[in-house]
């Protein structure tokens, strides 16, 4: 045998290797996501220690294949922390519950692209492209359309949201636009990260503030909705003042009769991701389970019932077995580490004491004024963020330090104010996968689209919701 076929045959045997293992890991992390949600209602001791062996196996297996900025980050953040329970001499709990801190969110993560699938295929995919085909021929309509879907979507099936709707929007020859694309995607997705119940970021969020849900939840969708409005304002003033640009002509698009349209499909989807929205609140509500722990159980549930309905359940057992455990779990690698690790993080500062000094470093620079302290929590949020830092990272270490009764301010408060800083962040981020994937379909750098395209948005967003806030804190009626 010659070298050349030597090294064939050791390529082959290490591409087997890492499909097993990527096989492995996809299993583990499922299996991962049903024990524990699991143990919430059977509350075993030894099904928690099996919980705990399970995630521990999925930090490694991901860590060794995680990529980019995430990868970077998560671990500077898991040995920042390893090093400080060891200088403080941990005990093995505080060791379990650091590792486990964010493991919520690794479990909604993981469940939630099993919302993807009806959505692929249950008709509505084709239903959307002739929507655009039909009604979609200025750029100021696209940019609504898009950044519309992109929420709306966004809310069922979180980040796989990007390449739907980019595909989606290809049936527009306004598509070729790159910029406008990308600018409605991230603007329109970010809308929904402000408040939707289905984002890690919300899990978090509710979770480190105290704050409920359903009292959170109207002045977060009011902020989505002035969010949305200001990108579309922004990005039409933006492209109208830039060269060449003409947004009261479009190149021409195909039109295509009404009678092709399937507005079944298209009102059929927003019934669907309605009731879910609505199931949610109601349960969480009336129930008082943590909202992550219903968007967890929906996410397994819901694709089911909404399949069965439409004549479709058996689509979910090959799709599950087929895209969802080869493509979608083992591209959570990622977002699995860093939600991990800084959950890891935010433990280790908090039991070493070390987290009292990021309040008091606070206070000496704001005193005890709100309006200021709000201001540098959301200046501090975007700026790392702009320097690719996760806003996962700032959100966890100021929501877990700085408590709002310090401040005389409600949790819901603390709660918009830390949504409003991740919401900008992700948008602006080069680190945020959000970011990544945009810059990948539109063929330019994370800086470029990041920074570049939507940070004057994301300041101009921030302020404008921090004032809507602060006159809400003023009435008293946050």
């Amino acid at each position: 045998m010659s070298q050349t076929e030597r090294l064939k045959e050791s390529y082959k045997e290490v591409k087997m290797i890492g499909s097993l293992l990527t096989r492995i890991r996809s299993l583990l992390t499922f299996s991962l996501a049903i024990v524990y949600l699991s143990n919430l209602f059977i509350q075993s001791v030894w099904i928690n220690h099996l919980t705990l062996v399970l995630i521990v196996i999925v930090i490694v297996l991901s860590l060794l294949v995680a990529t980019g900025s995430s990868k970077i980050i998560a671990y500077i953040s898991i040995v920042l922390s390893i090093l400080i329970l060891l200088t403080y001499n941990a005990p093995f709990s505080i060791w379990e519950q650091a590792i486990e801190a964010n493991l919520y969110l690794v479990v909604m993560f993981t469940l939630v692209p099993l919302l993807r699938i009806p959505i692929q295929f249950g008709g509505y995919f084709e239903a959307l492209q002739a929507f655009f085909q039909r009604f979609v021929n200025t750029y100021s309509r696209f940019y609504i359309l898009v950044s519309f879907i992109s929420a709306f979507v966004g809310i069922l099936v979180n980040l796989a949201v990007v390449p739907l709707v980019h595909e989606i929007s290809k049936a527009s020859n306004l598509s070729a636009n790159k910029k406008i694309l990308s600018k409605a995607i991230t603007r329109g997705f970010a809308t929904c990260t402000i408040w939707s119940p289905t984002m890690a970021s919300i899990a978090l969020i509710i979770q480190l503030t105290g704050a409920t849900w359903y009292l959170f939840f109207p002045f977060a969708f009011l902020s989505g909705v002035i969010a949305g409005m200001i990108g579309y304002i922004m990005t039409m003033i933006e492209e109208r003042s830039s060269k060449g640009e003409q947004f009261d002509s479009a190149p021409d698009t195909a039109l295509i009769s009404d009678s092709v349209i399937n507005y079944r499909k298209v009102i059929e989807l927003c019934i669907f991701g309605i009731i879910l929205i609505t199931a949610i609140a109601i349960i969480s509500l009336y129930t008082r389970i943590q909202t992550i722990v219903v968007v967890s159980i929906a996410a397994i549930l819901f694709p089911i019932i909404w399949l069965t309905i439409i004549s479709r359940l058996p689509i979910l057992w090959r799709e599950f077995r087929g895209n969802y455990l080869h493509n979608s779990v083992p591209g959570l690698k990622n977002e699995i580490i860093l939600f991990v690790g800084a959950g890891l993080f935010a433990s280790s500062i908090t039991y070493s004491g070390l987290g009292d000094y990021v309040p008091q470093i606070l206070f000496w620079f704001v005193g005890d004024n709100v309006t200021l302290m709000s201001i540098v929590i959301i200046v501090l949020g975007l700026m790392i963020s702009a320097i690719g830092v996760h806003p996962i990272v700032t959100i966890t270490i100021i929501g877990g330090t700085v408590k709002a009764s310090a401040y005389g301010v409600t949790p819901t408060y603390m709660a918009m104010l830390l949504a409003i800083t991740w919401a900008m962040g992700i948008t602006m981020s080069p680190s945020s996968a959000t970011i990544i994937t945009v810059a990948g379909l539109a063929e330019r750098s994370p800086l470029q689209v990041g920074p570049g395209w939507n940070g004057r948005y994301a300041i101009i967003s921030s302020a404008i919701l921090l004032f809507i806030m602060t006159i809400f804190r003023w009435l008293q009626l946050i």
